[in-house]
C-alpha cells in the first residue's frame, strides 16, 4: 500500500532521530495546504552539493520569479460530476478581470482520449499549455484504482499538480477522508467546497505555492484574495528561514535569513500593488533590523540550552520570519492605501480596494 510522503526526506541528514520526530508530530497536524508549502520548500533543496550551496539555493528559490509579469494558465481537470464547473465559477466569478482568463476546464473527451479511454491518446491543449494542473475529485468517494492511474498519468507531464477533494462539505467526516486520500495517491490534498469560501482562500494559496510566477496575476486579477495570497507568502518563507536554520553552514545564517525576509516583504509590496522605494525602505527598515537581537537572543538560549540548539534555531529562525511577514501584510494592507497612488508600480492596483 502507498505511504505518506516523508516531508523531511531531503533534511534528515541535518539533525538528530529525536529532532524529526518532535517536527513530525508537528506536520501531522499541520493542514494539507500547509503541508504542501512545507513540502515546496523543502524541495528546493538540491539533493547534491554542500550545506552552503543548499541555503543558497534556498534563499534562490525565495526570490525565484519576484519580478515576473507574465499570466499563467491553470487547467481544471478530473472525472465528470466531481464539481469543475462549480469550482470554475466559484473562482471566476470573483475574477476582477474577466477578459483575461487563468483558469479553464479541460472537457472530458480530451481527458478520455488522454488518459487511454478513447482510442487517441492525445495530450489535450489545455494540458499542453497549462502552469498549474487542478485535478478535481467528488470528495464524497473513495479513491478508486482508476483515479490512481489518472493521477499517475498526469503526474507525468512534469507540471505542479494540485489535488482538490470537492464537495468537502457533504462529507461526514473531512479529515480522514483527506488522510487515507493523500495516503493513496502519495501527495497532498486540498479539500474545497464551493460552500465554504475559506477553502477556496487556502487553494489560492497553494497554487501561489505550486508556480511562483501565480503572484502577480492572481494578486491583480483577484484583489479581495491579495491578503491571503501573502499570508501563503509569509508561511513559505517562515519555512525557509526555519530550514535555514537548521542547516550548518561555515558562516553567519543571519544573512540568509535577512536575503529571504527581505524577499518576502517584496513579495507582499508586489501584491498590493506597491514597489519598496527609499521613503518606504526606511519605514521597513526597523523591522529587518530588528532582527539582529532576535537572533542575539537565540545565541543565548542556544549557548544555555546546548542540546536543543537546533531546536531553537529552527523556532526562533521560522517564528520571527512569520511575526516579520505579517507585520508586513498589516503595513501594506492598511497603511500603503494611504500612500499616493502614483508611487504605485502596477498602475491598476492602484485604483483598487486593497482589502483582505
Amino acid at each position: 500500500m502507498p505511504m505518506e510522503p516523508d516531508l523531511f526526506a531531503r533534511v534528515r541528514d541535518l539533525g538528530s532521530p529525536e529532532l524529526f520526530e518532535f517536527l513530525e508530530k508537528i506536520a501531522r497536524v499541520l493542514p494539507d495546504e500547509l503541508r504542501y508549502r512545507l513540502k515546496h520548500v523543502i524541495d528546493t533543496l538540491p539533493q547534491e552539493g554542500d550545506n552552503l550551496q543548499r541555503v543558497l539555493e534556498l534563499v534562490r528559490a525565495q526570490w525565484k520569479d519576484l519580478q515576473s509579469d507574465e499570466w499563467i494558465r491553470i487547467a481544471i481537470v478530473g472525472p465528470g460530476r466531481t464539481g469543475k464547473n462549480s469550482l470554475f465559477r466559484a473562482l471566476t466569478s470573483r475574477q476582477d478581470h474577466p477578459g483575461r482568463p487563468i483558469f479553464s476546464i479541460v472537457d472530458t473527451q480530451g481527458l478520455d482520449e488522454f488518459l487511454g479511454y478513447d482510442r487517441q491518446p492525445a495530450v489535450p491543449e489545455e494540458l499542453v499549455s497549462a502552469d498549474v494542473i487542478l485535478l478535481v475529485l467528488d470528495g464524497r468517494y473513495g479513491i478508486s484504482d482508476a483515479t490512481v492511474e489518472m493521477h499517475r498519468k498526469l503526474s507525468r507531464l512534469g507540471k505542479p499538480l494540485l489535488v482538490i477533494l470537492n464537495k468537502i462539505d457533504l462529507v461526514d467526516d473531512p479529515g480522514e477522508t483527506a488522510r487515507e486520500a493523500r495516503r493513496l495517491l502519495n501527495t497532498s490534498i486540498f479539500t474545497v467546497s464551493v460552500m465554504q469560501p475559506e477553502t477556496i482562500n487556502r487553494l489560492l494559496k497553494g497554487i501561489v505555492a505550486a508556480n511562483s510566477r501565480a503572484l502577480y496575476p492572481l494578486s491583480q486579477t483577484f484583489p479581495e484574495f491579495r491578503k491571503t495570497i501573502c499570508n501563503g507568502i509569509v508561511s513559505q518563507a517562515s519555512f525557509g528561514s526555519a530550514l535555514v536554520a537548521l542547516i550548518p553552514i561555515p558562516v553567519s545564517d543571519l544573512l540568509p535569513m535577512t536575503a529571504i525576509q527581505t524577499a518576502m516583504i517584496l513579495k507582499i509590496a508586489r501584491a498590493f500593488g506597491f514597489s519598496i522605494n527609499r521613503s518606504r525602505a526606511r519605514e521597513l527598515l526597523p523591522m529587518l533590523a530588528a532582527g539582529g537581537l532576535i537572533r542575539e537572543a537565540s545565541h543565548r538560549l542556544r549557548v544555555r540550552f546546548p542540546n536543543q540548539k537546533k531546536l531553537i534555531g529552527v523556532t526562533v529562525g521560522g517564528g520571527w520570519t512569520y511575526l516579520l511577514g505579517h507585520a508586513a501584510v498589516l503595513y501594506f494592507d492598511r497603511l500603503a492605501r494611504f500612500v499616493n497612488h502614483a508611487e504605485t508600480d502596477i498602475p491598476y492596483l492602484s485604483q483598487v480596494s486593497t482589502r483582505g
